[in-house]
């Protein structure tokens, strides 16, 4: 899955995989998170907000299961 560089405090990038809804992001501690279940419409408000980690915690971290890599 390609991922897109932001420049957030504590997110280096974000990618998406449209066909199995897995949105993955990657954190400056060096871990992994996919998170499952993910609308397409979710990671393109994601990638549009003004701020994408206060967008990350108030409607994707408690709102969607993962895994961590």
């Amino acid at each position: 899955m390609k991922r897109y560089q932001v420049c957030e405090p504590n997110i280096v990038s974000v990618g998406y995989d449209e066909v199995n809804e897995i949105l993955e992001i990657e954190f400056k501690l060096q871990t992994i998170h996919h998170y499952l279940g993910v609308p397409l419409n979710e990671y393109v408000a994601l990638m549009k907000a003004k701020d994408i980690e206060v967008h990350y915690f108030d409607f994707v971290h408690c709102q969607y299961h993962f895994n961590v890599f």
